[in-house]
């Protein structure tokens, strides 16, 4: 019985001496990774569903699309920070694909005169003085981003000018980090870019 008890106590010593390994925690920060897809690619869920038109549709309809604002700056407030160009965008992925899906889109920022510069050559303005005076617009594809923690929410109509209705509406998430950040070089895709040399 000595024998059994003295093997028992060597035993649970035996247990006690070995020390378990301490945790090991990762101080590394966890890997900023781009969106998945591209503006462009997010914003294709939008124009899928604004091709969903209610009512009396002409084919022949011209359609504008305009900047899309931060809903809460209705007037003036596009999307900043690293969302910075995101609300123009969106504006022009819409158009592209708007006109790819053979709508009738307009370039309603066309001015009257082809502008030639030292390194550059340009048709479009915001400038109202350089452009048409009358524009023929049937149709408005307008819309609002809403910043949330992780995506921009963004929510877009087609309205009809005539009337103001709205014949379609479509809403989808592009993710915040789906534009450039500030830093000088990203991965991308397995692909090293940078942007300040």
């Amino acid at each position: 019985m000595r024998l059994l008890v003295s093997l028992i106590f060597l035993s649970l010593a035996g247990c006690k001496l070995s020390e378990e390994p301490k945790p090991v925690v990762s101080t590394a920060a966890p890997k900023a990774v781009m969106a998945p897809y591209t503006v462009h690619q997010y914003v294709a869920d939008l124009s899928s569903q604004l091709s969903r038109i209610q009512g009396a549709f002409k084919s022949n309809a011209r359609i504008a699309v305009t900047s899309f604002y931060l809903a809460d700056a209705l007037d003036s407030g596009l999307a900043e920070g690293q969302g910075a160009g995101l609300s123009q965008q969106i504006q022009e992925s819409l158009m592209t694909q708007f006109a790819q899906l053979g709508y009738h889109t307009i370039e309603y920022r066309l001015e009257n005169n082809l502008n030639l510069q030292s390194s550059a050559d340009s048709m479009l303005s915001r400038n109202t003085k350089n452009l048409r005076q009358r524009q023929n617009i049937d149709f408005v594809i307008t819309g609002t981003l809403t910043r949330q923690q992780h995506a921009y929410i963004v929510n877009a109509r087609l309205v009809d000018a005539a009337d103001q209705r709205i014949v379609s509406a479509a809403s989808t998430e592009i993710p915040i980090n789906v534009m450039w950040g500030s830093e000088k070089v990203q991965q991308r895709g397995g692909m090293i870019y940078r942007s300040e040399y």
